[in-house]
């Protein structure tokens, strides 16, 4: 089969070149390795819209949105659309025999129901990343408000969705090293609850002084622009990490006592940062919402994150009676989650 994974969204020319040496978005690290493994078996394209020339790598090819909309070399038999709903018009008209997708990555607004009718006038299939997400997005286009869409536009028949894990990257990977015991890690973007984050714990270290977080993903300059608790951020507490290639998270992680992410903002639709963690054996803090229960295999690292007096008294515990035992889940592993994308597809 020939596939083409569409991105319109992304910036970076992103490959695994590209990834060995900068900081790489979890969906865009996704969408990597998903070809690859697909790419054993089927011609597969991504297209950017900052690549300039194309580029050939792990049996992918590279190539630009405008390309990927005029090929006529191989003509992809399944378009795979990150995130761009409205993309579907020029691309099934582009490709009227493909077998149209949209991957979704984030909880999205009623506002989609604007699309709706594209996606079903080209039998498109939505594939979100969790059950939870795939609830989500279900309830819009497919709940009460969705029929007066359906009677506006006059299709009627219900939109297909399924959810398909993030697969994690085999580096994510528990070793027997020794980790610091004081020493709370944060490597999400400041979005997702930073400044809620940094409250909790300032909290903590009323009780606890000895404790330091780490922050990845953002340097100094960059959290200018976020409304945080400058005192604390700049204090010798905490410790500003940049942004950091993917071999220095993972190092952060192993050595770190736990993923310190009680935030109750920003839910997650799939929650990376918490498998990635467990996976390596570090145990994440984290508010039970969005994505949390579902992925989350040990419900020791759920607290209410509302409260900063059940984060002080968790972490304490912790401190007393040692942090809880965490693993990687096989739902979670390549084999598994490539499986469900050739299930998806139609591959096998």
């Amino acid at each position: 089969m020939n596939i083409l994974f569409v991105d319109s969204k992304s910036s970076e020319n992103y490959d695994f070149k590209y990834m060995q040496s900068h900081s790489l978005g979890g969906t865009e690290s996704t969408v990597l390795r998903v070809a690859r493994e697909l790419a054993q078996e089927h011609t597969i394209y991504i297209s950017q819209i900052n690549r300039t020339e194309r580029y050939e790598e792990s049996g992918i090819t590279y190539i630009h949105n405008s390309e990927g909309l005029d090929q006529r070399e191989i003509v992809p038999d399944i378009v795979i659309i990150l995130r761009k709903y409205r993309l579907l018009r020029e691309y099934s008209q582009a490709y009227p025999q493909a077998k149209m997708f949209v991957w979704v990555h984030n909880f999205q607004n009623h506002d989609i129901l604007g699309r709706r009718h594209w996606i079903a006038k080209t039998n498109a299939q939505v594939i979100c990343v969790s059950q939870c997400h795939q609830n989500h997005i279900n309830r819009i286009l497919n709940g009460g408000l969705s029929w007066l869409f359906r009677l506006l536009t006059l299709q009627f028949k219900k939109i297909p969705l399924t959810h398909i894990y993030n697969p994690i990257d085999n580096s994510f990977r528990r070793t027997e090293g020794r980790y610091d015991a004081n020493k709370l890690f944060f490597f999400s973007t400041p979005n997702k609850g930073l400044k809620e984050v940094l409250n909790h714990f300032k909290a903590l270290l009323k009780i606890a002084p000895d404790y330091r977080l780490y922050i990845a993903g953002s340097t100094e300059e960059q959290l200018k622009d976020y409304d945080l608790d400058r005192e604390i951020l700049l204090s010798k507490s905490v410790k500003l990490l940049g942004r950091l290639p993917k071999g220095e998270i993972i190092d952060h992680l192993r050595n770190s006592f736990c993923v310190f992410y009680p935030q109750h903002v920003h839910p997650e639709t799939f929650g990376l940062i918490y498998i990635e963690a467990n996976c390596v054996g570090t145990p994440v803090l984290a508010h039970s919402f969005g994505s949390t229960n579902e992925v989350i295999g040990n419900r020791e690292q759920l607290i209410d994150a509302t409260m900063s007096s059940a984060v002080v008294e968790k972490m304490l515990k912790w401190q007393q009676q040692g942090r809880p035992y965490v693993s990687c889940q096989k739902k979670f592993q390549l084999p598994n989650v490539i499986q469900k994308w050739k299930d998806t597809l139609g591959l096998d």
